[in-house]
Order: structure tokens, then C-alpha cells, then sequence
């Protein structure tokens, strides 16, 4: 993996890490009391969860030891916005062709646009925060 795992445990990521937590705990449970909540109860997880998993997974929020795994998933920002952008693409389409499995739920489009917002904001972030860090490091003439 690529340095992220050596920034601070209490900087914006790790801030966005447990923001997204508590995005995703308060949706479940508006899910689970069928709670009707507009946004909250239709995209809100939808955002949040690849979005936290993408922190996550690369170790964005602080220190820790990936496993084999984890490090070829997170190698680049690219593959982790790739694999999480596809894997939740097909656990929506599952939907579309399996209705009653793994995945139960109904098929619905703009979650795929909402998984692509909460990953893609997550990949331009960090490449902007990567983009200003290389520019801290580089010494003036």
C-alpha cells in the first residue's frame, strides 16, 4: 500500500472515517424500524458505505497493518476506487437478476450513481490531498 497508513489518526480522513460510521449506523437503523426518510432512508448508506470502506481499505484514517489482501485491493487509489465502485455496482445488479438473494432488495440505478459519488469523492480528495502534500515537500528555489 501506499503511504496513507502514515498519516494522522485525527485528520480530516480519520474525521470522514467516523462521520461515515455514524451516516452508516443511523441508516441502518432508520432501515430496520422502516423508518421512511427521504434521502436518509434510500441513498444516504449508499454514499456513505463505499465511501467508508474506501478510507478503510486504504488505511486513510490512520495507522494499521493491512493483510495480503488488503494491500492488493489497496495498492493505488485507482484500484480501490475500481474494486469497490465494481463490487458494489454488481451487489446492485444482483438485485436486478436475484431479487431474493445474497443481496435482497430491489434494483434501483441511482444507487450505482450513489456508490460512484461516495467513491469518487473519496478518490478526488485523496488525490488532491496527495497532490498538496507533494507540493509542501518540494523545496523552493
Amino acid at each position: 500500500m501506499t503511504e496513507p497508513s502514515s498519516r494522522s489518526a485525527t485528520g480530516p480522513w480519520a474525521i470522514a472515517y467516523w462521520f461515515l460510521t455514524v451516516v452508516f449506523l443511523v441508516t441502518a437503523f432508520i432501515s430496520i424500524q422502516r423508518i421512511p426518510a427521504g434521502f436518509l432512508s434510500s441513498y444516504a448508506a449508499d454514499v456513505a458505505c463505499p465511501a467508508w470502506l474506501y478510507i478503510g481499505l486504504r488505511g486513510l484514517q490512520g495507522p494499521q497493518r493491512p493483510n495480503r489482501l488488503g494491500r492488493f485491493f489497496a495498492a493505488t487509489p485507482e484500484r480501490a476506487a475500481l474494486v469497490l465502485f465494481g463490487g458494489s455496482t454488481l451487489t446492485e445488479l444482483s438485485q436486478m437478476w436475484w431479487p431474493r438473494g445474497i443481496f435482497a432488495g430491489t434494483y434501483d440505478p441511482w444507487d450505482i450513481v450513489a456508490y460512484a459519488v461516495g467513491v469518487g469523492a473519496c478518490y478526488v480528495a485523496e488525490k488532491i490531498s496527495r497532490s498538496r502534500d507533494r507540493l509542501a515537500t518540494v523545496p523552493a528555489d
